[in-house]
């Protein structure tokens, strides 16, 4: 049996295994990515893949290199809402984080038929925010100096993207 989830055009995302917590906690460590995210340590991600409201999956390109990985949350929400809690792409600039993007709304509204898709982002990654804005993400607002992160405190943006959004 496959852990193939789904597959676009450039990459396909799988169910993350333990064996593929090394690359994820060495790619949340890079120095490129821990100002933009939070470092979990390997027993905090096992217990996210073991959760059933949980998807944490590892994305490849097409000849099967890992080149990320991702934590959605919301399988089981009532409000039929997907959170992408996080998403790391190592190969940046290669439209591999704008496919991820279109495969959850797919993912979202096309194969769980729910209302919303949703993240959140420290509000001083202003690359991501113009990257969200381009896939169709409104914002929703700022939540200031929600983290302590990184010996400083951290507001985070929040946006969205309804099913009517989505559709339209």
């Amino acid at each position: 049996m496959s852990d193939l989830i789904k597959e676009l055009d450039k990459i396909l995302i799988k169910k993350t295994k333990i064996k593929d917590l090394d690359f994820v906690i060495e790619l949340e460590n890079a120095p490129e990515n821990r100002d933009n995210v939070f470092q979990w340590s390997k027993e905090k991600h096992i217990e996210a893949i073991n959760d059933e409201d949980i998807l944490h999956v590892i994305i490849e390109d097409k000849k099967n290199k890992k080149i990320g990985y991702a934590i959605v949350a919301g399988l089981q929400s009532d409000n039929k809402s997907i959170e992408i809690r996080r998403v790391v792409i190592d190969k940046k600039n290669e439209g591999y984080g704008s496919e991820f993007l279109k495969l959850m709304k797919i993912y979202t509204f096309e194969d769980l038929k729910y209302h919303k898709l949703w993240l959140d982002f420290f509000a001083t990654n202003k690359k991501v925010e113009f990257l969200y804005k381009r896939q169709g993400f409104k914002k929703d607002g700022v939540l200031r100096d929600r983290y302590y992160n990184n010996n400083r405190y951290t507001s985070i943006v929040v946006m969205s993207i309804l099913d009517k959004e989505y559709f339209a």
